[in-house]
């Protein structure tokens, strides 16, 4: 998440913004939110809805937990574009911001 929050003003400038989503609770989100000084929401899917709907749920990681995952989402509400990853690797900022640079107007 550190890297999302040092590139979050050049995902702003191209008329993205970024949201977190975690399995915590939301007093656990915010002091994490406010100790890594994190510009963004994180939003709470504590009975892990979400991530079970959204096929991001990773049941093996400390009592299940979300995987690293992004997903572009257009003003109309479509997935543009998805990448899950391992528990250990996160799609990097710099190829998120290529794509909303190549999708342009368009997302």
């Amino acid at each position: 998440m550190a890297d999302y929050r040092d590139h979050y003003e050049a995902i702003r400038a191209l008329g993205a913004d970024v949201v977190t989503l975690s399995v915590d609770t939301p007093a656990e989100s915010e002091v994490l939110r406010r100790g890594m000084r994190l510009p963004f929401s994180i939003l709470s899917d504590a009975d892990r809805r979400v991530v079970k709907e959204w096929g991001v749920y990773n049941p093996r990681e400390r009592g299940g937990i979300a995987k690293p995952a992004v997903f572009l989402i257009g003003r109309d509400g479509t997935v543009r574009y998805a990448e899950v990853d391992g528990v250990t690797t996160r799609a990097p900022p710099s190829e998120v911001i290529r794509l909303l640079q190549a999708m342009g107007a368009d997302l």
